[in-house]
């Protein structure tokens, strides 16, 4: 059996009922949405292909009445609509049109519509960085087609990774490359409760580079500007979107006002050497803002090659991504590096997330992955026992106090992103459940895990069973069941 056929799954399913262990609080009432990339079909690149390039594959957890039903579905891209009428895969490398089969070149953005899934203006939305959202019916997961934000959106690209604000129902978004591939051209917006458009500014980088995620505050816009930098040059040779200048010493955090900015208003401070991949979150104190982030201390993304061409030098023994937390005036001089208050938690850490309704507010804790090296996990790989890394321990931080909890679900098992979903609206903040996909290994499933939030360390309430193995997904989101069945109603009025 191929790598490509082991790494990847190619199904749609709907299950109703799910196995629940345990019990599931009968107030519990919503969808957890959650992305994959899957690729459809055999990459033209196969030998060198990367996860970042599978087809969107999005499934949802529905929960009511201490029930769970699943189902997930392909994003219908033109990317994958046009490779299902040829029956084979058309796009290249990735993010590089000019890889492509020339019967889509230049004609059918390649997006994948992979990374992250939102739930806004009533609207679930499946995204990806190199484009604009794609939406889904949040009830069959059916794909409408690109969104605009009712025409207001000019900018091409969209982050994965938008910021929603609780107390104004906006949400805080930008997208880099936004005047091309390699460009530095950022465009940063806020778009309003209603889906609109209210504040848009175009600025340019310093260099173009990968920007995955970023913060949002109540008056601040900050992005990490890192070493993993585009290069059109290198496209155009048939090669990577990105490569890693390892003699860069240094990275940039862009500052800009959220409303109201011009292009003249953006600020590039400097942090030392490192490679942000995904921030915790930020906030505002004294005049200070206050960014967190775990920030890796070598490439995150070891199949990109450096500006030698190699590739996987990245030593996995050696590299980590600790919490850091840096804390600046956003008018201040940007002659000297902002260097970390310090390490507020070590090793290797990733996939970090919060109470929702603090983005860019004071909060306490962080819930998020960790490897414990300690504890590989153990897997029977085709009849060959081995050892796999993986983030095989499930973290509570909590900045207030700097104690940890942390829990594991037995040495065959590895976590995906955790969510956080309050116990009600009214609820205080972070009180509240955790979910969180479990990959079990010697069982080949996977199981979606419910832990009380304040305390995890009592293990699941409940372990809902899935007949099936899932790829590692990405990113996903908790959508209350009110907010599902207004979106439900306002497409019933539309008919």
């Amino acid at each position: 059996m191929s790598k490509w056929n082991e790494d990847h799954l190619r199904f749609e399913a709907d299950v109703y009922e799910l196995e629940v262990y345990g019990k599931i609080p009968k107030d519990l009432h919503g969808v957890f949405f959650r992305v994959q990339p899957d690729h459809a079909f055999p990459p033209i690149f196969a030998d060198t292909e990367i996860p970042l390039n599978g087809d969107g594959n999005v499934s949802s957890f529905y929960i009511k009445d201490g029930h769970v039903d699943f189902k997930c579905r392909y994003v219908r891209t033109p990317k994958l609509v046009a490779e299902r009428a040829a029956r084979r895969a058309l796009f290249g490398r990735y993010r590089n049109k000019y890889t492509d089969d020339p019967r889509v070149r230049d004609i059918i953005k390649g997006t994948t519509a992979n990374t992250h899934v939102v739930f806004h203006d009533n609207k679930l939305m499946a995204l990806k960085e190199d484009t604009r959202p794609m939406e889904l019916d949040p009830i069959t997961l059916e794909t409408i087609g690109y969104l605009d934000y009712h025409g207001t959106l000019r900018c091409p690209t969209h982050t994965a990774h938008p910021k929603a604000d609780s107390a104004t129902g906006e949400l805080v978004a930008f997208g880099y490359e936004a005047a091309g591939d390699a460009t530095p051209d950022i465009c940063s917006f806020t778009v309003d409760k209603h889906g609109k458009l209210t504040e848009e500014v175009w600025f340019k980088a310093p260099w173009p580079c990968m920007i995955h995620d970023f913060w949002a505050t109540d008056n601040w816009v900050v992005f990490p500007i890192n070493g993993l930098k585009a290069s059109l040059e290198q496209m155009k040779g048939g090669g990577d979107h990105f490569y890693w200048d390892e003699n860069l010493d240094y990275q940039l955090l862009g500052v800009i006002p959220r409303r109201g900015a011009t292009p003249d208003d953006a600020r590039w401070f400097k942090t030392p050497q490192g490679c942000y991949s995904h921030t915790i979150n930020a906030y505002e104190e004294d005049g200070q803002l206050v960014l967190d982030a775990n920030v890796w201390t070598d490439l995150h993304f070891p199949f990109f090659p450096n500006t030698k061409g190699e590739r996987f030098l990245t030593d996995p023994s050696k590299v980590r991504a600790p919490i850091l937390r840096y804390r600046f005036d956003p008018k201040g001089s940007t002659e000297h590096m902002i260097h970390p208050e310090g390490v507020l938690v070590e090793g290797v850490n990733e996939f970090g997330r919060i109470d929702d309704r603090l983005l860019g507010k004071k909060y306490s804790r962080v819930w998020i992955l960790k490897i414990d090296p300690t504890k590989p996990v153990h897997i029977n790989d085709n009849g060959i026992e081995k050892d796999k890394p993986g983030f095989n321990v499930l973290s509570c931080y909590n900045f207030d106090t700097g104690k940890s909890q942390n829990y594991q679900h037995g040495d065959d098992s590895t976590f995906q992103e955790p969510i956080f979903v309050p116990k009600s609206e009214e609820a205080s903040y972070e009180d509240g459940y955790i979910l969180v996909v479990v990959n079990r290994y010697r069982e080949r499933r996977n199981s979606l895990l419910l832990f009380e939030a304040l305390d995890i360390t009592k293990g699941p309430l409940a372990e809902i069973k899935l007949p099936f193995k899932l790829m590692d997904g990405l990113h996903g989101s908790w959508v209350d069941g009110k907010g599902i069945e207004v979106a439900s109603q306002k497409k019933k009025a539309k008919f």
